[in-house]
């Protein structure tokens, strides 16, 4: 239960930084984070760091492309 509070804390923060949130779904995509546990690891690695307009672009790129239910 701490471990899913804890994803959920992280994900609130990354929402609020600009491409954060984007890079955290990319990565959780490509390497198939389906646990709370990869997922958090996940997101601790993304915290914190800054993400630049190119490199959000190139994430959302791929998330349209490979999202599921996207064509």
């Amino acid at each position: 239960m701490l471990t899913f509070l804890k994803l959920k804390w992280f994900e609130l923060k990354l929402a609020g930084e600009f491409g954060e949130q984007t890079k955290y779904r990319r990565l959780c995509l490509e390497r198939n984070a389906t646990t709370t546990a990869e997922k958090l690891r996940i997101a601790e690695e993304v915290a914190g760091r800054g993400v630049g307009v190119f490199e959000c672009w190139a994430h959302s790129i791929y998330l349209k492309k490979h999202e599921k239910g996207n064509a």
